[in-house]
C-alpha cells in the first residue's frame, strides 16, 4: 500500500515539485496551497507523513504543527510524522524543527535523494508512532505521580500538569542543544545534552526515552550526525508519548 502524504506549500510551484518527488518515491500525495485548507486532510487519520512550509501567510508550518498534535491530544489519536521544508537554512533552523518535534527538515530546492532519505527517516518513525499513544513506561509514570502526591504536592492533578510542561519543557532544551551542537560538529557537547537529559528521564520513570536518548548519545560519540540526528527524532517522540501519559492523569482525575 502506497505512504500518503499531505504537502502544503503557498507557491503552487514549490508544492508540484515535491508532489511529483514523492509520487516518484511511490507515494499517493495530496497538494494544498494553503495550511488551513490542508487541515481536514492532514487531521484525517489515514495519513502517513504531512510537509509542511514553515513560512506560509495566515497559519504556517510551526503552527499547523501545533494544531495537528492538539488534535491527536484531543482524540488520542497517533502521532503523524510531519517534515519541515524551507527556503532558508541554517544548523539553528534545523535543530529548532527538529526540537519542536518535525522529522526532517527540508531545504528548497529539494533533492530526489534526500526526499529519499527524509522519507524513509519518516516512515520509521510512522511505524514507531503507530505502536501505541502512549508510552510502554505508563505504570513508572503513574507511580512517580503518586510517590509525589504522598510527598506532599497539593493534588494528583496538580503533580501531573506541572510534571508533564516542566518535563516537555526540560525535554526540548535538551534535544535543541544537543541537535545544535551536533550540527556545529561538535559531537561531546550533544552527547552531554543528551546524557544528562536522560538521567532526568530515568530518575521520572521514562526508561524508554531514557535508553532512546542514550542510542542517540553513542551514535554522536562515534561522530553518526544522520544516525544521531535520527535517534534524537525518535527520542522525541517518545517524550511526547511519555508527557501525552502525564497529561492524561490529569483528563483521569
Amino acid at each position: 500500500m502506497k505512504p500518503r502524504v499531505i504537502v502544503v506549500d503557498d507557491e503552487a510551484a514549490s508544492a508540484t515539485v515535491l508532489a511529483r518527488l514523492l509520487e516518484h518515491l511511490g507515494c499517493e500525495v495530496g497538494a494544498f496551497t494553503a495550511a488551513a485548507q490542508a487541515l481536514p486532510a492532514m487531521l484525517a487519520g489515514d495519513v502517513d507523513l504531512v510537509c509542511l512550509d514553515l513560512r506560509m501567510p495566515d497559519l504556517d508550518g510551526r503552527q499547523a504543527l501545533t494544531l495537528i498534535r492538539s488534535h491527536e491530544y484531543s482524540t488520542r489519536a497517533p502521532g503523524v510524522p510531519v517534515i519541515a521544508v524551507s527556503g532558508r537554512v541554517t544548523p539553528d533552523d534545523r535543530a529548532q524543527a527538529l526540537a519542536d518535534g518535525f522529522a526532517a527538515y527540508l531545504a528548497k530546492p529539494v533533492r530526489v535523494e534526500r526526499m529519499r532519505i527524509v522519507l524513509g527517516r519518516a516512515m520509521l518513525l510512522r511505524q514507531h508512532l503507530q505502536r501505541s499513544r502512549y508510552t510502554v513506561d505508563r505504570h513508572s509514570l503513574e507511580e512517580r505521580l503518586a510517590a509525589l502526591h504522598r510527598a506532599g504536592a497539593p493534588t494528583a492533578l496538580h503533580a501531573a500538569a506541572g510534571l508533564a510542561l516542566a518535563f516537555e519543557q526540560e525535554g526540548r532544551a535538551a534535544l535543541l542543544q544537543a541537535l545544535q551542537g551536533a550540527y556545529a560538529g561538535d559531537f561531546a557537547a550533544a552527547r552531554a545534552a543528551l546524557l544528562a537529559f536522560a538521567a532526568s528521564s530515568e530518575n521520572l520513570g521514562a526508561l524508554q526515552l531514557a535508553a532512546t536518548l542514550r542510542i542517540a548519545a553513542d551514535w554522536f560519540e562515534r561522530g553518526s550526525e544522520d544516525d544521531g540526528v535520527t535517534a534524537a527524532v525518535l527520542a522525541r517522540a517518545e517524550l511526547n508519548r511519555v508527557v501525552f501519559t502525564l497529561r492524561e492523569q490529569v483528563r483521569a482525575d
